[in-house]
């Protein structure tokens, strides 16, 4: 009977990237280190997403910009939120369609993401169900959509 020892380098081979040094690598392509949203408060938006959907803060500027760097519980996906002085205001996503923009989270149990985001200040946009999908779609205080999904099989796999 063969052994099979998984360790960090085995995981990330499997989806794809390896490590060179310090940095995650891909050999066909590039890894998508974050995407960047222009937000009208940074440091309030990044504290919800922090609080509420276990992000952590790994950069923060003390400038105008407010640049903040969050890092998701899985430790592999950033985002960049920041308040743009190139721009008058900050985008007003709560005016937008969702569908426009949206941040899809996988959710264990959405209907207690529903209860328990809510309650924390965000607010229902739809709730759809269907055979091997539960999806909701929400927006945090400030607007921006998040989405909530248990699918019987994750768009992560091949």
């Amino acid at each position: 009977m063969k052994r099979i020892m998984l360790t960090l380098a085995s995981l990330a081979a499997l989806f794809g990237c390896c490590r060179k040094g310090n940095e995650l690598v891909n050999p066909d392509g590039f890894v998508l280190e974050h995407p960047a949203i222009d937000v009208a408060d940074p440091v309030a938006t990044a504290k919800w997403w922090c609080e509420n959907l276990g992000f952590t803060i790994t950069r923060q500027k003390d400038d105008e910009t407010h640049t903040t760097f969050i890092v998701d519980a899985s430790g592999r996906v950033a985002i960049e939120m920041y308040r743009a002085k190139t721009q008058p205001v900050a985008p007003d996503y709560a005016s937008m369609d969702p569908l426009t923009l949206h941040f899809g989270f996988i959710s264990k149990d959405v209907d207690a993401d529903i209860e328990r985001l809510t309650k924390a200040g965000a607010t229902l946009v739809t709730h759809e169900k269907s055979p091997g999908f539960d999806g909701a779609m929400m927006r945090d205080p400030s607007g921006i959509p998040i989405q909530f999904v248990k699918r019987e099989k994750s768009v992560l796999l091949k």
